[in-house]
């Protein structure tokens, strides 16, 4: 852990366990509450080596901002992901169509939405090479 980002750390430390105790309060077991808090807590000790922010320990608890190239890189992966999305509730659309039943077009509607996730995430990894 760098020392000059200690209060980032600290700060997004508090947020996890705040929010895992938040799952607790609400109904959530004691073990899924600490497995939240322990998923988020290792997500922020790994932001700032991902290489999808540019570190300034300068600003405190925000040391983490977005420059040029990773904005450009995450519209980019976006729009990749919309426009699979939007080809693949097409393609369900005309299928469900020609079979005759419509509706079912929103069963494929989950599959359509990961299929969308997944190609952002993919995009994201490829174009920061």
């Amino acid at each position: 852990m760098r020392r000059d980002l200690l209060p980032y750390t600290l700060s997004r430390i508090v947020l996890s366990l705040a929010l895992g105790g938040f799952f607790y309060l609400s109904g959530s077991s004691v073990w899924s509450a600490m497995l939240i808090a322990g998923v988020l807590i290792a997500l922020f000790l790994w932001a700032p080596n991902s290489g999808r922010y540019s570190v300034h320990p300068e600003y405190g608890i925000t040391a983490l901002r977005r420059d040029e190239r990773t904005q450009v890189i995450n519209d980019q992966a976006a729009r990749n992901a919309f426009v699979v999305v939007m080809l693949l509730s097409g393609a369900a659309l005309i299928y469900c169509g020609a079979i005759g039943i419509a509706s079912d077009a929103l069963v494929y509607l989950k599959i359509i939405l990961l299929a969308g996730v997944g190609v952002y995430y993919i995009s994201d990894l490829a174009l920061r090479r």
